[in-house]
């Protein structure tokens, strides 16, 4: 480690907080460093109070052995005394990064021959070196140094510099720690020139690019439009088979569920009834079976369209599944007026349905709930109306029961069949005209 005959660059400290000196503690080992020590760190007689020792003595008397290691510490250290600027500090470190030699001491106050230089080649005045601006209280981290050896090699350096204070306060010196990032910061510069050159390049295509692009934007917005018209339809048919059936194009179950629940809340809310018709055809199995699925699916498109028939603008069929299909009739007058759309439906399947030059003669059992007499909600109002289809298929003849009655009427057959509790004969007359 260098002594007070030796100078470096205004330079940096490791840390932002001041360093400060403590109270003297024994070293196991001073009784024969104490002697060299001195000898390597000159006294301070510059100081304000003759009482008080100097930063050199606090290094000699306290630091001992440790003064060895930071000469071999990794990275460049100075340490000057306050407020002369004397070095009493230079590790072999330093020494390597700056190429320096030795400076007279009474040089080492005003930092001329340090070779700190601006962008523009000229040398740092003194107050502006950085162990000159830690001198004066200031902290500096990683501060980039570019800094010209008396070889003419130009290096950058990463400095830290900060003031080394008293337990009182008092400015006893400062230190600087530096390192070499010379190669990283020719290696960044080279990356940033490369970087620079592509970007370049990628500017004069993008503005050759942009000139084809500007031919196509016509073109482009075209093809935009068509996409979103294609987009919306496309989602609109989605939405639409979502909740249609496929093969009829009737309603299915979920667009019924939502219009039943839309239609018993204007009925709650108006003080009105509504009801639902479950529509089930008898032997439809056996169509299959006899013609094919194919004859099947014609005769059910064929159904479809009487029943949808049959029924008002404002009234919903769907199809419920295989050859199930449910209506809702709102704004009914009263039970006798679901009996007499029960008796529309019926008579719309009464022809005989054809396909392939072929007739089969279909009929079907319907059962009726109606609301709110029979249920208070949707849930229960489907399922009254499925309960009441199924007795009048238990009947064994095609029939309307309206659920709640004491017996079913069955069309097309003589008479009334006793039925379980909950059926009301299903009246054969038709609609009033004042409903349609």
């Amino acid at each position: 480690m260098r002594h007070d005959q030796r100078a470096t660059s205004a330079i940096g400290a490791t840390t932002e907080t001041d360093t400060t000196i403590r109270a003297p503690v024994e070293h196991a080992g001073a009784g024969h460093d104490s002697a060299p020590n001195a000898a390597r760190h000159a006294a301070w007689d510059d100081r304000s109070d003759p009482r008080a020792p100097s930063l050199s003595e606090h290094l000699s008397e306290h630091v001992g052995e440790a003064l060895l290691l930071l000469e071999q510490a990794p990275m460049g250290l100075v340490v000057a005394e306050a407020p002369s600027g004397r070095i009493l500090v230079f590790n072999a470190e330093a020494e390597r990064i700056l190429g320096h030699p030795a400076i007279a001491a009474d040089r080492t106050s005003d930092y001329l021959a340090f070779g700190s230089i601006h962008h523009d080649g000229s040398r740092f005045a003194p107050g502006e070196h950085p162990l000159a601006r830690a001198l004066a209280g200031e902290h500096l981290r990683d501060r980039l140094v570019r800094y010209r050896r008396d070889d003419g090699v130009v290096v950058r350096l990463s400095v830290n510099a900060s003031p080394i204070r008293s337990q009182a306060g008092d400015i006893l010196g400062a230190t600087a720690t530096f390192v070499d990032v010379t190669e990283r910061y020719l290696l960044e510069a080279r990356v940033r020139s490369r970087l620079e050159r592509l970007i370049a390049v990628r500017d004069e295509e993008a503005r050759r690019q942009a000139s084809d692009l500007s031919r196509l934007g016509a073109g482009l917005q075209a093809i935009s439009r068509t996409l979103d018209e294609r987009v919306h339809r496309r989602t609109a048919e989605l939405a639409y088979q979502a909740r249609h059936d496929a093969l009829t194009g009737l309603p299915n179950r979920i667009l019924f569920e939502e219009r039943l629940e839309r239609a018993i809340e204007a009925a709650e809310r108006y003080g009105r009834m509504l009801a639902v018709l479950f529509l089930d055809f008898d032997g439809f199995k056996g169509v299959n079976d006899d013609h094919g699925h194919a004859a099947g699916d014609a005769i059910l498109r064929q159904a479809a369209r009487r029943l949808r028939a049959a029924l008002r603008r404002t009234d919903t069929l769907a199809r419920y599944g295989g050859d199930e299909f449910i209506a809702l009739a709102s704004e009914i007058l009263g039970p006798e007026d679901a009996c007499r759309v029960a008796e529309e439906l019926r008579n719309a399947l009464s022809p005989p349905f054809e396909f392939d030059g072929r007739s089969v003669a279909l009929r079907a059992s319907i059962g009726v709930s109606v609301y709110p007499n029979d249920a208070p909600d949707a849930a229960r109002l489907k399922r009254s109306a499925d309960q009441a289809m199924y007795l009048a298929k238990r009947t064994g003849s095609s029939g309307v029961v309206m659920f709640g009655a004491p017996e079913v009427r069955l069309f097309g057959s003589v008479g009334a069949a006793a039925a379980e509790p909950g059926a009301r004969p299903a009246a054969p007359a038709h609609r009033q005209a004042g409903i349609e």
